[in-house]
Order: structure tokens, then C-alpha cells, then sequence
């Protein structure tokens, strides 16, 4: 049955076309040899456009622009671009390509298109330069404005045209016949299988591929305004206008995206892939004709692809082992009475069905949705699940029944008990249907074989579940799931301490490698100094120095043991223990030098080092820091074996002493002629002084804590008379702390 007449297409896009222009869908000039006289070639043109008269979601949509009648076609040399001629032809034909009126619709969906033929002939002269080549260009506006792939569509019309080589002139060739129109109608996500194969009546080489629509006519044109026109006379080549994809989901050689993408078969011309969501999609196919590897000719063939949302309405499917196409295979081991689950799409619009099974000399039949096949015997059986047969709604899969005899799985397992090692699996597996010849084993611990009679050694204790499934040559399939209590000790005990040699206090960390243990194993460690642990891996501290012997005892959940000592394991030499202190407690910017005393264990060799940057080898140094705030300060000890590091941080406090005098003369004689702040100063922010005299005027400010007040209101103005004033000064710390100082000063004169 036709595959489209089983689709329900549920139409989401309601497609409208402006009457003037908007209606061009496709297109493509193809030639035949006539004659050859001398050296001029003549050759018989076709010429099919495509217009969309009608689409519309219930068949009433708005028509298109009409075909041109008559269609101005032009030849031009390819090189050059120079117009060699024009032909004004009239048409010949006009055919509607497909309705597309699909039966068992739920809305009446409707895509009219007409296809209008072209014909002439025409004489071509050989070319002087026979790599030049003959372009023959039809250029008609405009395109559907809803197109989903590329941009501007409706300002953008279409240019059609086919190369022809000087070569195929004197080869007395004919191009490629296209097979068929492209399919007007997709659905949405259903997959693509459209053949876009040519014939060649020579059998020459056929390469296809996708290629860029080319502009032709309409706003989108460049090259003046006769370029802009609907219909271009002469033709505008080669055109000036750009169609533009919407990348990156869509390029021209990816034109409908998909996924799987859309592609198309260089050799065949097949176009496959998934279609991609519901709207208007152009695409263009160049087809490249070869001989004896020389390029005879190129068809520039463009069209639009309406895409909808379909849903089936009635589809015939079972629940099946395995599906190849059409075949739905249930295979029945051990039983010969078949269950069936019906899958069947669109129940309700099915009015007759049957279920038919072919057995020796007779025919099963059932009527019933989801019957209960009886089978005579064993053997493989075929048949048909037919839904509304022979109604255009209807459908038909076919049905194999492989009915073979119960496969049975079965294993058995050794191992040793108290030691650890692998275990052997024997397969003691059988079926009456022949011999078993797949096994697949699971151990439980995330390890698998494949292998009919496997070992596994297990690296972790406790019970096992171990499944097998096993496949006979009938492909009957069957498992089953044993369990072993694994519990032996280790065969070999395997310690790794993260260190063999160290300084008191030296912790070692002792990595248990054996296996297989786990919680419920007793473990007894003795570290040497009298020290013990029945952690699987401990840790362990040794405080003093010595070389020690390590000892591990395991004893299994049965009751097995195993142990082993390592003599000398772990050397502990007398480590060091750096300390220090220093004076003063407290470090100011005024007083920075500091006075290290070193209070650290068994140390010969003392390296200090100040802020990273400056270091000492004495063993109680001096150091005066150059900076305030924060200071690092590192002491690292060592002896002839052993080191240790201590690091200890210094606040140099930075201090501000800021003192006001209560009296000043300003004389002239250079001797206590200004009244300003003394003291150290460094890192003092927001400095501010203000003098008043007694009636509460400001006769003097400054920012600046080096500037004092000469006597003079802002230190320019008259002489201030001999008086008491008072002082005001603020100022911020270099923590940030806000002071104030308050004093009178007494002007003496």
C-alpha cells in the first residue's frame, strides 16, 4: 500500500500567497541533441517552472501569480558573461504535478502546483576557447514569503539554468532527465527517502550535490532596476542578488538541517534523512554530467518542500522480538501457545481485521484484537495481520512465529573455601532445540565473561550472585542466577606504609593491599613498640625514635587465618621541634627591631626567614622590619637527620605621637615663630588644624601637618594680637582610627 495514503497530517501552518508575484517553487532546463552541421550544434530545450496555485489548509487558499506567457530564456557565454542571445517563448503545456489530496484525513489539506513546459531549439556555434562553456538562464520573482531557511525570501526571486560545455556540443550529448518532482509534502521528524536521480540516455557519469539558489529578478536583485523586475528581460547574469541561509541550523548544503541531516547521495541522487519541523524549506540540486572524466554539463535545479505534522490514523504493529521493516518476528521458546500483543495504532477508525497464520495444509484465522495462537508443533511459521483490507485506511504487516523448544541454563562452581583464589565456573547449560552458543556471565562485583567456562577471582569477601544467560543455535534465550558465600583470606598479605623512614613523631599511614577483606575480618596489627590497631588500614604514630617490627594477622568470618611479619619495616629517627620567642611582645613603628630567642628540641642548624626576603643563620638573631603591619616570620630546625618548621606572624603597629605646644612667638628671630603639631607622623590620614580666637572667628586652617600658623589670619593677613587661641586638630591613624587633640595656644608678642 502507498505509504503517504497511511498518514494523517495534522497541518499547523496556514500558507497564503500574495496574488501579484509570490509563487515560484521550482524549476529546471534540460536539452537533446538535434543535429551538428559543421561547427554549429543544434539542441532542443525544455524548460518545466513551477508555480504554487493553491496551498491552504481547507483548499480555498488564494491563487499565485500566473506563469509567464510568454518566458524570456537567455543564452549566455559563461566566461565572459556576455549576452549572446534571448528566446521569447510561449508555453507549451501547463499540468497540475499533485493535489496531494490524501485519503483518512482529519482536515482536508490541499498544495496545488502547476507545472508549466517550455520548448525551442536553438543553434550554438563551437566556442573558440574550448574550456569555455554555453549558460542558458531563465530569472522569475518571487519566492513564498514564509520560507523557514533562508531570509527575505518573498523579495527574493529564482534563477534556473544549465551549463553546456563546449565538449558536450561536440560529444552530440543530451543532459540528464530528472526521474520525478520532488515530493511536495513531508512530515515533520518521518524520514526521507526521496529518489532525485536523473537518466541518461548515454550513461554518462551522474554526481549530484547540494548547491546554493541562485537570485533572480524582484527587490532583492542588485544591478539596477531592470535586475528588479519580476521577470528580468534580458536576464541578469550572472545575478547580483545574495540568498541568505539562516546558519547556523541551515546552509545551503544543509538546507533542511534534520537529524539525522538531511544529505544527499553524490552517486545516486538520493535524499535521506529526517525531516525537519512544520514550514517552507528551499532547496537547490546541481547535477554535473561527466564523460571519460570531462565535465559535459550542469543542471541547476531548485524547489520547495511543504512539511507538516503527520500522525498515522490506522498502523498495524505487534509487540515483537525483532522488527525488519514490514516482518514483525515473535519467537516463542518452550511454548506452543503464542500470546499476542496488538500494538495497532487508530483502533477506532479499524472496521475489519484478521489475524492469518500459515500452518501445514490449513490456514489459522482469528478475529479477535489480541488472540491466543495454538501452534500444531514446533518450526517457523508465517502469516499476516490485516487491518480494513482493501480499503485505502487500511494496513498490513507480516508475522513470523519461530516456535523452538526451551533452552535451560544451568552451572556449577568451585572454589577454595579458606585460602583465596579464582572461581571456576563449569556450564552445565542444555536445550532440546540444539546446541547452546552464546553465554554471558555476570559476577556480581561489575566483571563479565563471554567465555562458556570462565575463572573470576573476586578481589572484595561476601555473597556472590552470579547470573548466566545462555542463547541456543535456535536464538532461544534463557538465565539463571546462583549464590556462593566467598569468604577465604588473603593469599598474600600486602602492606604499603606511606613511609618507610621519618622523625619522631612520625605518623605512617599502612595501606592495607590484601584481598579479600572487608569489616567482618579480625585484624590484628602489632606496630613494634607495643602499639596495636584492628582497623583494616590504620594509622599509626611512633613517638619515639628506633627501627620497628610490623606484624598483620587476619582471620576470616569461617574461622581461616593467615599472617605475616615485615622485620625492620619502619626506621623513626630523633626529629627536632622548632620553637621560638622574641621581644619585644610589642612592635611598634617606632621601636622595629625585634630580638629572637630560639627554644626549639634537639636542633644543630637554625635558618630563619623574615617576611620571605630576608634570612639568618644565627641561633638567636636580631632583625629590624623595615615595614609595618603583618610581618611572617619562619624558623626551620634541623639535626643530622631531621627537620621541623615553625612559623610565627609579628603586628609591627604603626603609631602616630602627634603633641601640640600651648605657646609660640612669632618674632622673626626664627626661634619658635610658628605654632604647629611635633611628633612622628608617619601614616597619619585626614589631617586637619583649626585656630580660633576668643570671639570664635577661624584665623587659620591647614591640611597639611608639616604647616603651623604664623600669627597672621591665614597666615597673610594682619598681625594677630598677643592673646590665648584655641586649637583644634583631627586626624585618622593608620588603623583607622579618628583622634582628636584639643589645646590653647598662647601668642606672645
Amino acid at each position: 500500500m502507498n505509504t503517504i495514503k497511511k498518514l494523517l497530517l495534522l497541518i499547523f501552518v496556514s500558507i497564503s500567497f500574495v496574488a501579484s508575484a509570490k509563487h515560484i517553487v521550482g524549476g529546471e532546463i534540460t536539452y537533446k541533441f538535434v543535429s551538428r552541421t559543421g561547427n554549429i550544434t543544434t539542441l532542443a530545450f525544455t524548460m518545466k517552472i513551477y508555480r504554487d496555485s493553491l496551498s491552504s489548509l481547507n483548499g480555498t487558499g488564494t491563487p499565485g501569480a500566473p506563469l509567464d506567457n510568454p518566458a524570456s530564456i537567455c543564452l549566455f557565454q559563461k566566461k565572459q558573461g556576455n549576452l549572446i542571445k534571448c528566446f521569447t517563448e510561449r508555453l507549451q503545456a501547463t499540468n497540475h504535478v499533485n493535489k496531494n489530496s490524501l485519503p483518512c484525513l482529519i482536515t482536508d489539506a490541499s498544495v496545488v502546483v502547476q507545472e508549466g513546459v517550455y520548448t525551442w531549439t536553438s543553434d550554438l556555434p563551437d566556442l573558440a576557447d574550448t574550456t569555455d562553456s554555453y549558460v542558458v538562464v531563465y530569472q522569475r520573482c518571487c519566492r513564498n514569503f514564509d520560507i523557514i531557511n533562508i531570509y527575505n525570501s518573498n523579495n527574493v526571486g529564482a534563477t534556473y539554468t544549465v551549463e553546456i560545455t563546449q565538449y558536450a556540443l561536440t560529444s552530440k550529448n543530451n543532459s540528464p532527465d530528472f526521474k520525478s518532482f520532488p515530493p511536495l509534502l513531508l512530515c515533520s521528524g518521518q524520514p526521507i527517502n526521496f529518489d532525485h536521480g536523473a537518466t541518461d540516455i548515454e550513461g554518462d557519469q551522474l554526481v549530484y550535490r547540494f548547491c546554493e539558489p541562485i537570485a533572480g529578478g524582484g527587490p532583492g536583485m542588485g544591478g539596477g532596476s531592470q535586475c528588479q523586475t519580476p521577470s528580468p528581460n534580458p536576464a541578469c547574469y550572472p545575478p547580483d542578488g545574495q540568498i541568505t541561509f539562516k546558519a547556523p541550523t541551515y546552509t545551503f548544503d544543509q538546507p533542511l538541517g534534520g537529524d539525522p541531516i538531511v544529505v544527499i547521495d553524490p552517486n545516486t541522487g538520493l535524499i535521506s534523512g529526517d525531516a525537519p519541523p512544520v514550514g517552507r524549506y528551499v532547496v537547490a540540486v546541481c547535477v554535473e554530467e561527466y564523460r571519460n572524466g570531462r565535465l559535459l554539463s550542469i543542471i541547476h535545479r531548485d524547489f520547495q518542500f511543504n512539511v507538516f505534522s503527520c500522525a498515522r490514523v490506522v498502523e498495524a504493529k505487534i509487540k515483537a522480538d525483532t522488527v525488519i521493516g514490514r516482518n514483525y518476528i515473535i519467537q516463542a521458546c518452550g511454548a506452543k501457545n503464542v500470546p499476542i500483543s496488538n500494538l495497532s495504532l487508530g483502533k477506532d477508525h479499524v472496521n475489519d481485521f484478521r489475524f492469518q497464520i500459515n500452518i501445514p495444509n490449513d490456514t489459522l484465522k482469528y478475529t479477535i484484537w489480541e488472540p491466543l495462537i495454538n501452534f500444531p508443533d514446533t518450526g517457523v511459521y508465517h502469516g499476516n495481520l490485516f487491518l480494513n483490507p482493501g480499503t485505502e485506511c487500511g494496513d498490513t504487516i507480516q508475522l513470523t512465529f519461530k516456535v523452538f523448544p526451551k533452552a535451560q541454563t544451568n552451572f556449577s562452581s568451585t572454589y577454595d573455601t579458606c585460602v583465596s583464589g579464582p572461581v571456576t565456573f563449569k556450564d552445565k547449560s542444555h536445550s532440546d532445540g540444539g546446541a547452546i552458543v552464546s553465554w554471558h556471565w555476570i559476577f556480581s562485583d561489575g566483571a563479565e565473561s563471554k567465555i562458556q567456562n570462565p575463572s573470576h577471582l573476586y578481589k572484595t569477601p561476601g555473597n556472590k550472585n552470579i547470573t548466566l544467560f545462555t542463547t541456543d543455535i535456535k536464538g532461544c534465550k534463557s538465565d539463571t542466577t546462583a549464590l556462593i558465600n566467598y569468604e577465604p583470606v588473603p593469599a598474600l598479605i600486602v602492606v604499603q606504609p606511606s613511609t618507610f623512614r621519618g622523625c619522631t613523631p612520625e605518623k605512617v599511614f599502612f595501606n592495607n593491599l590484601s584481598f579479600p577483606i572487608d569489616s567482618t575480618y579480625d585484624i590484628k596489627w602489632t606496630f613494634g613498640d607495643s602499639g596495636t590497631s584492628k582497623a583494616i588500614s590504620p594509622t599509626y604514630t611512633y613517638n619515639a625514635p628506633g627501627v620497628y617490627n610490623v606484624h598483620v594477622e587476619i582471620t576470616s568470618p569461617i574461622g581461616c587465618k593467615t599472617s605475616k611479619g615485615f622485620p625492620s619495616l619502619i626506621s623513626v629517627l630523633q626529629g627536632t621541634k622548632a620553637n621560638f620567642i622574641y621581644t619585644p611582645q610589642i612592635v611598634t613603628s617606632i621601636n622595629k627591631t625585634v630580638n629572637f630567642t630560639d627554644k626549639s628540641l634537639f636542633a644543630s642548624r637554625w635558618t630563619w626567614s623574615f617576611n620571605s626576603k630576608n634570612a639568618s643563620y644565627f641561633e638567636n638573631p636580631t632583625f629590624t622590619f623595615r615595614d609595618t603591619g603583618i610581618q611572617k616570620v619562619q624558623l626551620v630546625t634541623s639535626n643530622q637527620y631531621c627537620n621541623d618548621t615553625l612559623v610565627q606572624y609579628i603586628d609591627v603597629i604603626p603609631v602616630v605621637s602627634y603633641f601640640l605646644p600651648n605657646a609660640f612667638t612669632p618674632n622673626d628671630d626664627a626661634v619658635n615663630d610658628l605654632y604647629k603639631g611635633l611628633g612622628h607622623i608617619d601614616g597619619m590620614l585626614n589631617f586637619k588644624m583649626q585656630i580660633w580666637n576668643r570671639w570664635g572667628e577661624l584665623v587659620f586652617v591647614t591640611t597639611n601637618a608639616l604647616e603651623g600658623w604664623n600669627g597672621r589670619k591665614n597666615n597673610s593677613g594682619d598681625p594677630a594680637p598677643a592673646d590665648v587661641y584655641m586649637c583644634v586638630v583631627t586626624y585618622t591613624s593608620p588603623r583607622g582610627e579618628t583622634k582628636e587633640l584639643r589645646s590653647y595656644a598662647t601668642l606672645v608678642r
